[in-house]
């Protein structure tokens, strides 16, 4: 598999027609917020595809806002957006509680993340047709057990509240994002970071199938 600026350019524009198709299936405004994801992958997606235009231009002004602005959704956004998208559409108190549990979690590792990533200089090459991010965080030596405890706790956050979730697609799209991570994480372990990003990004389209799902069968998420 060979990703490039064309691929995560055309993965940007396709998930921005599907986002915004997305979001005319929404039918309260607690579930604006995942509706919005594929919008912001498709943000995402166009700022690696700055860093993949601009490769031999790290000085300039356009690589820093697509390498920074693309680690900024990899390290802490998604951290954050991700349960606390299932929490507003969770209506068991239980289920809830554990979410904001990993709201708080992720909002704490997701802060560490970044400022690993705002403290340093990101480097960016092309590995085997993928882009490789050059932090001291993964590929330095010292830091390859934690980092291995990071990348899990991160899974964690951001796949359990679906797992947990009381809709049944949500438990559904949580396995897959399970699957593009171990996907990612045993074919291209160098440069986990940017591939699985695309695999969940693709991953994120099929929030157009779950949204029309619920407005068609599920009037109950329509309070």
């Amino acid at each position: 598999m060979c990703f490039s600026a064309t691929a995560s350019f055309t993965a940007s524009l396709s998930l921005s027609v599907l986002g915004i198709a997305t979001l005319t299936q929404t039918t309260s405004k607690n579930q604006i917020l995942l509706a919005s994801f594929p919008l912001l992958f498709a943000t995402q997606q166009f700022l690696e595809g700055m860093v993949w235009l601009n490769l031999d231009h790290q000085s300039s002004l356009l690589y820093s806002i697509g390498a920074y602005g693309f680690l900024s959704f990899a390290t802490g956004v998604w951290l954050i957006l991700c349960p606390v998208s299932v929490y507003l559409l969770e209506k068991d108190p239980l289920r809830q509680k554990v979410i904001l549990t990993l709201t708080i979690i992720g909002l704490g590792l997701g802060i560490y993340l970044l400022s690993c990533v705002i403290r340093e200089e990101v480097l960016a090459t092309n590995y085997s047709g993928n882009l490789l991010y050059h932090l001291n965080l993964i590929y330095d030596f010292k830091f390859i057990s934690f980092y291995e405890i990071c990348k899990y706790l991160y899974l964690l956050v951001i796949s359990l509240p679906f797992l947990i979730s009381s809709q049944r697609l949500l438990m559904l799209f949580g396995i897959l994002l399970i699957l593009s991570f171990i996907l990612a994480d045993s074919f291209y372990q160098t440069t986990f970071i940017s591939v699985w990003c695309f695999f969940a990004a693709a991953l994120s389209s099929s929030l157009w199938v779950i949204f029309l799902d619920w407005k068609t069968y599920s009037p109950e998420l329509k309070n």
